[in-house]
């Protein structure tokens, strides 16, 4: 592999030369060097970690190159929202710029996350809302349907007092989650590959990556791992796609988001095609799986590493709940537990950059004239863990309670500044589903067992700094123990 960096680097200059543009400089930021910019001074896979350095010397706004490409870094809840929710700039800044991933792995303009802004984009966008707002408030009832919690409860106590890696079960309980939510079933196929387009694309979504592979699309023919990765992708992506149809035709389904899409014609007035239903159901997955299992993992470890924090979450339970059945209808009643869910969303921050946006036109930003083809980068890393906070690398979930201990009103300073799903039109579009199923598996889990530290090995300091890279942040493996509780039948 070494042996091509020269000659990139002389193809890259050669084109820099004859096609590039020189970007003018309208805010602060880091120079770089010529032709490259900023490429060799930050982490590729942890390019969250040096806007966040950044931002405190350049401020709120600040610029910088890769390759002649121009970034500008959005570093406040304030500029965000002047951006992105006023027009016109929230329109123009609502594109996305091609990719190779979107392109060459989703399909050029048939998803949500990946393709341009457009009508047909929008009705995708609006559909596709529309189904996860059905089924973000119905997850209450799909609980018996799938008996998921029930599974995940006899894994804990077929191994409390070892110590175990969460993650298979964790995983487990998602995929069945998933797939159920798509499919309609809880197939163990469907779930394998689920798992292996996760695996493969978590790493090459990435921004530099991406880029590279825009760049070099030759590159994925070469014979290394990385490099092979978008075919496994496309792979799994087919038969993932493959196992959907098949299960939902030979077993007669009629649920899930699936089967949603595929009658859209007559339940939303609207057409969406094949291409479009596999677009759509790739960024659901792949967005609700990455995401959840981040924060999921990150909550086991929080509980370990916090036993008080745990005992007010059970107390709290207990009280609500009893040995009853979890119902989301009654979140409003569990203050302290959405507390806690706020607080690992702001500590984690599972996708510190968001998606990258793309200037489709000119527009004003802070009184400068951004031109057509800038990219536009959500810092919810620096957002969420800047000095106003206090302590932003202290889990402290009472930050979202009041003095009397209720639950901070949305309207509220302090829960403004929060940024776990984005902002305007590029969203997240599974935030009121993602906020259910998480509010979900806490509770449960706190009514089911107690979380402790191993006894074999010390487990590690929780720092949201050093999680393993990719286009969403994972915590480091750990080991931990579980111990049955009185209402557990």
């Amino acid at each position: 592999m070494l042996e091509f960096i020269p000659v990139i680097l002389l193809v890259i200059t050669l084109l820099y030369y004859l096609f590039g543009q020189r970007h003018q400089r309208l805010f602060p930021g880091p120079g770089g060097v010529p032709l490259f910019g900023v490429t060799f001074e930050v982490d590729k896979y942890r390019l969250h970690l040096s806007l966040y350095e950044w931002s405190k010397k350049y401020g709120d706004i600040f610029q910088f190159s890769v390759f002649g490409k121009s970034y500008v870094s959005l570093n406040s809840p304030e500029v965000i929202r002047e951006v992105m929710g006023q027009e016109p700039s929230a329109t123009v800044t609502s594109s996305r710029e091609n990719t190779f991933f979107g392109n060459y792995i989703v399909g050029e303009d048939t998803d949500i996350v990946f393709a341009s802004y457009s009508k047909e984009w929008a009705k995708r966008r609006k559909i596709a809302c529309q189904i996860m707002q059905i089924y973000g408030e119905g997850m209450y009832s799909m609980e018996k349907e799938t008996h998921i919690l029930k599974d995940t409860k006899q894994y804990i106590g077929e191994n409390q007092g070892r110590d175990i890696d969460p993650v298979f079960m964790v995983e487990s309980h998602l995929l069945k989650d998933l797939t159920s939510l798509v499919s309609g079933t809880t197939d163990e196929d469907l779930r394998r590959h689920v798992k292996e387009m996760d695996d493969n694309s978590n790493k090459i979504a990435l921004p530099l990556f991406d880029l590279t592979f825009q760049m070099f699309p030759f590159l994925r023919f070469l014979p290394f791992p990385i490099t092979k990765k978008p075919f496994l992708v496309i792979q799994s992506i087919d038969r993932m796609m493959d196992s959907i149809k098949k299960l939902t035709t030979e077993n007669n389904i009629e649920s899930g988001i699936y089967c949603e899409l595929k009658n859209a014609a007559e339940k939303y007035g609207c057409n969406i095609t094949d291409a479009e239903v596999k677009g759509i159901i790739v960024n659901l997955i792949g967005a609700g799986s990455l995401t959840l299992r981040g924060t999921f993992m990150s909550l086991v470890h929080l509980m370990a590493e916090h036993p008080d924090i745990q005992r007010r979450i059970q107390e709290e339970t207990d009280l609500v709940f009893g040995g009853k059945e979890v119902n989301v209808k009654d979140r409003k009643e569990c203050p302290f537990s959405q507390a806690v869910l706020l607080e690992t969303m702001r500590f984690v921050t599972n996708l510190p950059l968001g998606g990258p946006h793309f200037t489709h036109d000119d527009c004003i930003i802070r009184g400068k004239l951004v031109k057509k083809g800038t990219r536009i980068l959500m810092n919810l890393w620096t957002i969420n863990h800047s000095d106003d906070w206090g302590d932003p690398f202290n889990f402290r979930p009472e930050r979202f309670l009041d003095e009397s201990g209720s639950l901070l009103p949305a309207t509220h300073p302090t829960r403004r500044r929060l940024m776990p799903f984005g902002y305007g039109k590029r969203s997240c579009l599974g935030e009121l589903f993602g906020k259910n199923r998480a509010f979900l598996f806490l509770v449960n889990l706190m009514q089911t067992c107690t979380i402790s530290k191993p006894t074999g090995e010390t487990l590690p300091k929780f720092d949201p700094r050093t999680m393993m890279p990719g286009v969403n942040l994972q915590p480091q493996p750990y080991k931990v123990q579980f111990k049955l509780r009185k209402y557990v039948s």
